[in-house]
């Protein structure tokens, strides 16, 4: 069985850690998209950079991982989502923050940017913000006696503000959809240069009902005397 890395033609980047990343062209791009969608491969992750947009995809049987990493020349790319919908959110959220477009995506509609924004593209070409929004359009449903039912984005709890739309026929619900998001802070952005102090207080800040779970990791980096205080915890189960 041939090797991931030997199935895309790119060029390697030296020494790159944890796994070794590939910068590819279109052809090698669409490649990697059409092992996904035969699920061959599993994405991993799919983010934004300055002018390059970068998939990371694990070949299960192989176990192996590579980044595969895309320049953007024209501000644009081959649409992973077209054929592997699970990257359909991933590339949204990449073109609110990047203004890369990815070209053929099914779903065009924002994703982190619900319009209250005062840029657009705040980790890319930024821009000002238009003076107002069009309204979000929630995809369409067919069929006689359906309603419609808003919840959030404010709940009665503590969970993470999020607007969810119900689409209902009496008891049967024919559709879901949800606007997440409302708290996005830019924390990437703000990571970048930080001290690791400074660094396990934003991811601390992350989620307010996950703030533990977060910002654990870089304060047990950041105080290692902690290391020697903290000791894991036996399971109830015996596992």
């Amino acid at each position: 069985m041939a090797a991931m890395l030997d199935t895309i033609e790119g060029r390697k980047i030296a020494g790159h850690r944890p796994c070794p990343r590939l910068v590819v062209d279109e052809g090698g791009w669409r490649f990697a998209a059409s092992q996904l969608s035969a699920g061959s491969w599993t994405l991993l992750g799919l983010w934004g950079d300055t002018g390059a947009v970068h998939m990371a995809v694990l070949d299960e049987a192989a176990r192996e991982i590579a980044v595969v990493t895309l320049p953007c020349l024209d501000g644009n790319f081959p649409s992973v989502g077209a054929l592997h919908p699970a990257a359909i959110r991933l590339e949204r959220a990449v073109r609110d923050l990047y203004g890369l477009e990815p070209v053929g995506s099914p779903d065009t509609r924002p994703w982190l940017d619900l319009g209250f924004w005062h840029v657009q593209h705040p980790l890319g070409d930024r821009r000002n913000a238009p003076a107002g929004s069009a309204p979000y359009p929630f995809l369409p449903t067919a069929g006689e006696g359906l309603h419609q039912i808003p919840v959030g984005p404010v709940h009665a709890g503590i969970i993470e503000p999020g607007h969810f739309r119900f689409t209902a026929n009496g008891e049967t619900v024919v559709r879901l959809e949800q606007r997440l998001s409302y708290v996005h802070k830019g924390i990437e952005a703000l990571m970048a240069g930080a001290s690791l102090d400074t660094a396990a207080r934003l991811a601390g800040r992350t989620s307010g009902d996950s703030t533990v779970a977060y910002g654990w990791p870089l304060h047990m980096r950041s105080r290692p005397q902690w290391r020697s205080r903290f000791r894991p915890v036996p399971s109830i189960c015996g596992r």
